[in-house]
């Protein structure tokens, strides 16, 4: 990736990589996996030495299931948890314990879609982000080149083909999640009319690609599932089973990954300084909100955003040097004890792997950074390098603790699964591996020092895979993006599990009406962890009310947020209607006027936001104990205008009710 082309906030998407160039002529024929014969699935393997004709060894219907060919043992694991869902682990090895290349292996599986009109797969980009699921009529097909690519640092590989309702069909994902894998779609035929009868996909995940591997042991898995689950505990299920299986640690949020949270970039891009900081820290106290994240700027003297080619091109070449900028932060460390001081948490923004030609940094590690095929010099750290972990732990470490840091903020990863050109040594050929040797050093350095520290990422990087390194995960850049922050937060939900997850900042207009200013207020807080992006000095007295109430809503409930089950309501790409429920409570978020019927069961106190354009709102909730109820409404402040007492007759309730936009309606038990 060019220099020039890396924009943030462009919402970068990862580059399919070509295959590596194999002779066909060596790859010997798949291995036809029987018991998903429906779907026609097959298991294939490019090795050196070559393989030849596997071959079964004892009862092809044992489990587990054994090949040999041409010197190799192949042992197949199958699973069978329910009915509709098969997982399948693998393991390769020499009969002689000997290493072997492995220049790629894939596994394939065909669909016909038949009540398939969705498809979901972990991707970015503008154009995506608009569909976080695809209709299946939008161009599937990706021919020899790949699709999608996942690793260790960017995505998932895992597809999820749907209804019209978003409950699965099909959904194909691999257990490895380190080594970059392409993903493959080609359109078949069923040998009767190919443009009569309709539509028919097959979906093949293939890794490593762009490099080869040497091993004794060649471990991964497979699942296919066609049950009829949502696509939410499709995805939900899949992320137990990888880290269960993998395994994958995943790291548990310290207690204060659920304070709610300001950041510095929208409104002030890396233009920030001491009294800036300073002032909003006092403001927002005065809101609830006790984490400051300070993003971009604090580490060099740049005071412009990243608008054009020139300012990413200042960006890239000053970022590197990890100490603040003597001109904008003349005493940054008595500004970071001043806000512990108040009771706030401090974290900063940091890209670890990038060292720019104009920073400090660089004459030390410029050796040390990613070529291109081309040679072409990148600006990213190779992550290979048998240095690079070691160099990263310390720069980092002692970042947080020259100035008694929280947090980190992780940034600019996505890029670095492209394998590294360069003669200086690698020590592993698979960037996914030197990627997560590095993540793990910062890791250990930080929290052997701060056991509490807070490391956070955001999409693509927010994946299952680093959940064993950050314990917050973020959706994307989505400026004033109402709908998709809000969308993409309960996608990431699916698979963040007990991690910390919270949307991009929220901000709006400061001349935004309060009841526009509470329903962001109400996405943020229903959705995640609050995080707020927007200059506090400039909002109007009633803008900092609406916070207030809000963060004082959250903190008297921030225990259930941290352990709610949070899932969407209904199927709609933007997700306009979800659920956090937890205990006796639940929740619920209202986005448009269209409701679908929304679980209540076992909750006392319900409580239902509405962020929608529309003072009325219908909702049918399910599983309400029948009894009576106390029903109170509030204003966009959280101030109560009505409070009445109901009789719930039956299990089912259903409201008609004028709820003020941005308020809320509470029902509790007496």
């Amino acid at each position: 990736m060019p220099p020039s082309k890396l924009d943030r906030r462009n919402f970068l998407k990862s580059a399919a990589l070509a295959p590596a160039a194999i002779n066909a002529s060596r790859a010997p024929e798949p291995i036809r996996l029987q018991r998903l014969a429906p779907w026609e699935a097959e298991l294939s393997f490019v090795l050196d030495p070559p393989c030849a004709v596997w071959v079964v060894r004892g009862d092809a219907g044992a489990d587990p299931v054994q090949y040999q060919s041409a010197g190799y043992l192949l042992q197949l694991d199958w699973e069978q948890p329910a009915a509709g869902l098969w997982n399948l682990r693998f393991q390769l090895r020499r009969a002689d314990n000997a290493k072997f290349t492995v220049h790629s292996y894939s596994v394939r599986a065909r669909a016909e879609f038949t009540g398939i009109y969705r498809l979901w797969d972990y991707r970015g980009g503008p154009t995506e982000l608009m569909s976080g699921f695809d209709a299946h009529t939008r161009g599937l097909a990706s021919g020899d080149k790949f699709a999608q690519t996942a690793a260790a640092n960017t995505g998932i590989p895992l597809l999820v083909a749907t209804d019209r309702e978003g409950r699965n069909r099909f959904s194909l994902g691999m257990l490895d999640q380190v080594e970059v894998t392409g993903l493959r779609i080609r359109g078949f035929s069923l040998g009767i009319s190919e443009r009569g009868e309709g539509l028919n996909f097959t979906f093949e995940f293939e890794r490593p690609t762009g490099y080869a591997l040497e091993r004794t042991v060649l471990t991964d898995g497979a699942r296919l599932d066609t049950r009829g689950l949502s696509w939410f505990d499709t995805i939900a299920e899949y992320t137990t089973w990888v880290e269960s299986t993998a395994p994958i640690a995943v790291r548990r949020p310290p207690p204060a990954a659920w304070e709610p949270i300001w950041n510095t970039w929208y409104p002030f891009g890396q233009n920030i300084n001491q009294q800036i900081i300073r002032e909003n820290a006092v403001l927002c106290r005065q809101a609830g909100i006790t984490t400051l994240c300070i993003d971009a700027g604090y580490n060099n003297a740049l005071t412009r955003g990243m608008a054009n080619a020139a300012d990413i091109d200042q960006f890239n070449a000053h970022t590197g040097d990890w100490v603040a900028d003597p001109g904008k932060f003349p005493r940054f460390r008595a500004l970071v004890d001043e806000l512990h001081q108040q009771g706030h948490h401090v974290t900063v923004w940091v890209a670890p792997f990038i060292a720019g030609r104009a920073t400090r940094a660089y004459t030390r590690v410029g050796s040390m950074l990613m070529r291109s095929a081309s040679g072409s010099e990148r600006i990213y750290l190779c992550p290979s390098h048998p240095d690079t972990p070691a160099y990263l732990a310390d720069t980092f470490l002692n970042l947080a603790r020259d100035y008694d840091l929280d947090g980190f903020w992780l940034d600019f990863m996505d890029g670095l699964h492209e394998p590294c050109h360069a003669t200086h040594p690698h020590a592993t050929p698979s960037p996914g591996e030197g990627y997560n040797r590095c993540l793990a050093a910062v890791r250990d350095a930080v929290l052997g020092w701060k056991p509490g520290f807070q490391i956070e990422t955001r999409m693509k990087m927010s994946n299952i895979n680093v959940k064993q390194f950050a314990s917050t995960l973020e959706t994307y850049d989505m400026p004033f993006d109402f709908d998709l922050n809000r969308g993409y937060g309960l996608v990431m939900r699916s698979f963040a599990g007990r991690v910390a997850a919270k949307l991009d900042p929220c901000q709006w207009h400061i001349h935004e009406s309060d009841m526009n200013v509470a329903k962001s207020c109400a996405t943020v807080t229903f959705a995640g962890v609050p995080v707020f992006g927007v200059d506090f000095r400039l909002l109007r007295e009633s803008h900092r009310k609406v916070v207030t109430a809000w963060m004082r809503f959250y903190g008297r409930h921030q225990a259930d947020f941290a352990r709610a089950d949070c899932r969407p309501v209904g199927f709609n790409v933007h997700f306009p209607q979800f659920v956090a429920r937890t205990g006796s409570k639940s929740f619920h978020y209202i986005g448009s006027a269209a409701t679908a019927p929304a679980p209540a069961h076992n909750s006392r106190e319900i409580y239902i936001a509405n962020a929608s354009d529309n003072r009325r709102i219908t909702l049918v909730l399910d599983g309400v104990e029948p009894g009576a109820w106390r029903k109170q409404i509030f204003d966009c402040f959280l101030e109560p205008r009505t409070e009445t007492t109901i009789r719930v007759e039956r299990s089912t309730l259903a409201l008609d009710e004028r709820i003020p936009e941005g308020g809320m309606l509470v029902l509790s038990r007496p």
